[in-house]
């Protein structure tokens, strides 16, 4: 815990609790952390690896809501523990993770005594925001082979490995649609595909 930002600035005592109180795990690729619908019992403060946050629809499909990575916590998880609600969408483990859990009890008692570790959750509320806006503009003024193509291109590597239901989670429709615009775009000689996994060219 001691890698977070905030940690340094909180009161020594939260400092203490969280220590005393803190589990560090593991978790591999691809594992769901909670799923729609779920109460969560912990928050999960991440040290290491990225989570992608999605909500399903009734028909089965499922739209990105964001990403947390290393420093971060994730805010559905955060409202579902705090008030016990159930969880508004699925977290699911994008490249091994590495954290620290955290009971409840333990952040609810930090948010209201401690300023600073406060602050830090409000921070992360206005990053989700911030992400979530970016998400609603594109869908309202970007055509979807647009929207999958800067994806594409956002990403850190030429080859990505990922399935067309992913991508289909990722940009708000099914599969049958990525696989047809991806198609498209090997056509125009744009990229390459393969079982799972795309190569930009």
């Amino acid at each position: 815990m001691k890698s977070f930002d905030f940690f340094s600035t909180l009161m020594p005592t939260s400092q203490q609790n969280i220590l005393n109180n803190c589990e560090f795990k593991i978790i591999p690729q691809g594992m769901q952390l909670y799923a729609q619908g779920d109460i969560c019992n912990g928050i999960l403060f991440l040290t290491k690896g990225r989570v992608r946050v999605v909500r399903q629809n009734e028909n089965g499909q499922s739209v990105l809501l964001y990403y947390f990575s290393q420093g971060e916590q994730c805010n559905v998880n955060f409202t579902s523990s705090y008030n016990s609600a159930p969880a508004v969408g699925t977290a699911i483990a994008e490249t091994q993770l590495e954290g620290y859990d955290i009971p409840v009890e333990l952040v609810a008692k930090l948010f209201i005594e401690d300023k600073e570790f406060q602050r830090y959750v409000f921070d992360q509320y206005v990053k989700r925001l911030e992400s979530m806006a970016t998400v609603i503009e594109e869908v309202r003024f970007l055509s979807l082979d647009t929207r999958l193509l800067h994806w594409l291109q956002s990403q850190e590597q030429k080859e990505i490995n990922i399935s067309h239901e992913q991508l289909g989670e990722i940009v708000g429709t099914s599969r049958e649609v990525v696989s047809r615009i991806l198609k498209s775009f090997e056509k125009n000689n744009i990229l390459k595909l393969s079982r799972k996994r795309i190569e930009l060219l």
